[in-house]
């Protein structure tokens, strides 16, 4: 579920089914929706910042001499490592300028993974694998984000069915493990904020 900026949600329409609602009070109910709307916007946002951090990068890339952009790399002036901002231009030239994936969707990968994504010989079919992959909600690691571009199959889950109780007690504490990665996020997006404010601060000089 992405969410425009100005898009009200209605937590009635926030789709649980019974296994995840199963033994909980209302008052229970309400609070995992509420923290689904939460989650989603502040995923959206994740993504929409990484997009904008990869333009940026590719932008002075595209700007600079390669000397000056590997100094600028090492220069310590971006709040990112030298690996995350490469990987993040690789995937942006590549595949992700040009690609309409969603960004909550995008929130979910790693900058190593997206430009796995974009490496040579991947095609758009490979890519689109790792996307159904990730909307299905199976843990997306480098490692197989590497196998599916290179047309490797996942490994079927073999482990016992959970009970619902089991199933329960997951959702909640994955519900108060996503509070505290929001919380780093918000942290993130401050520092990606003072990214883009340096980007108008170039364009303004290169004009």
């Amino acid at each position: 579920m992405e969410l425009s900026p100005t898009e009200v949600v209605d937590i009635a329409s926030i789709p649980l089914n019974n296994e995840v609602t199963k033994g909980l009070v209302p008052a229970q109910v309400e609070y995992v929706k509420e923290s689904v709307v939460e989650i989603n916007e502040e995923l959206s946002c994740v993504g929409q910042s990484l997009r904008a951090v990869a333009a940026s990068l590719s932008d002075i890339k595209n700007n600079i001499k390669p000397g000056n952009w590997r100094a600028f790399l090492r220069s310590g002036a971006i709040n990112c490592s030298e690996r995350f901002a490469v990987d993040l231009v690789s995937a942006y030239t590549n595949w992700l300028g040009g690609s309409d994936i969603n960004d909550n969707l995008l929130a979910s990968l790693t900058p190593r993974s997206l430009a796995l994504m974009g490496g040579k010989g991947v095609t758009d079919k490979e890519r689109q694998r790792v996307i159904e992959a990730v909307e299905n909600g199976e843990r997306m690691t480098e490692a197989t984000v590497r196998g599916l571009v290179k047309g490797s199959k996942t490994k079927a889950n073999k482990s016992g069915q959970k009970t619902e109780s089991q199933k329960i007690k997951s959702l909640k504490e994955k519900i108060e493990t996503y509070k505290k990665v929001i919380s780093n996020l918000q942290d993130e997006n401050k520092k990606l904020s003072k990214l883009l404010s340096n980007r108008e601060k170039i364009d303004s000089l290169v004009q």
